[in-house]
């Protein structure tokens, strides 16, 4: 697989974001895209690469459908404003995701069918990653949240969504009550939240893989958590998953003639 570092210009962010895609050189015909909030921390920090190598030397097959799309929102301060929702800008990071960022980059990856859609995300970008989701619910199969730091806002918008086409894989650790916002100094009762999410989860129909460990809000606990994450999104579709396209990205009058 090829790693392409990139950048997009947001009119709603009013500023540049990095990306990378990592994918085959080949055109891809039925793929699985998976969207990496805090991309360049999951790259360096919580071993995304060594991981990705080594589901693909296992599962060779994989690698001519997987697709991660890496974005990184900035620095520390920049991070907390876009992906809380008491960030300043919230509802913008919303807006460029689902309106700029995800239609531009399917009208330009070299993909044929999307069988696949999801969102990969720990703690503030595990909770972006599930609003940017619960906006468009229709067009996500996949929601991969480790420890993600969500409040009663975030949990609430799921109440009369109907979630029965998402699969989704929520890790936490039974002492993560204890962890404070180093931006925010509170206590965001991550595990109480997590257990709070994965009700709504199941009472919403959406099909969850819950898993509760010994461990603190920590990025070793992630990696170590990643091979079993990644397992999960590289398994073979429902039967019944025919990956709807984003109503917003136009045809491709290229790739049509």
């Amino acid at each position: 697989m090829e790693k392409y570092n990139q950048t997009f210009y947001s009119s709603h962010l009013q500023k540049t974001l990095n990306y990378m895609v990592l994918k085959t050189k080949e055109k891809i015909e039925d793929a699985y895209v998976l969207y990496v909030q805090d991309g360049r921390d999951y790259w360096e920090l919580g071993g995304l690469e060594k991981a990705v190598q080594n589901l693909v030397r296992e599962n060779p097959e994989l690698a001519q459908h997987l697709v991660f799309v890496l974005i990184h929102p900035g620095d520390s301060m920049e991070r907390w404003e876009s992906f809380s929702r008491k960030g300043a800008s919230f509802q913008q990071y919303l807006r460029f995701m689902n309106e700029e960022f995800i239609p531009e980059i399917e009208r330009n990856i070299d993909v044929g069918k999307i069988r696949k859609r999801g969102l990969l995300g720990d703690s503030l970008a595990g909770n972006i990653s599930l609003n940017i989701a619960a906006e468009k619910p229709e067009i996500w199969t996949h929601l991969l949240l480790q420890s993600p730091a969500v409040s009663d806002e975030d949990i609430g918008q799921l109440e009369d969504v109907n979630l029965s086409g998402w699969d989704v894989y929520q890790s936490v650790g039974i002492y993560e009550d204890e962890f404070v916002s180093s931006i925010s100094n509170e206590k965001l009762y991550i595990l109480t939240k997590n257990r709070q999410l994965h009700q709504t989860f199941l009472s919403n129909k959406a099909k969850v893989n819950y898993i509760e460990t010994k461990d603190e809000h920590l990025w070793k606990v992630w990696e170590r958590d990643l091979p079993a994450l990644l397992e999960f999104w590289g398994q073979v579709p429902r039967p019944n998953e025919n990956m709807v396209g984003l109503g917003a990205c136009p045809p491709d009058p290229a790739k049509e003639a």
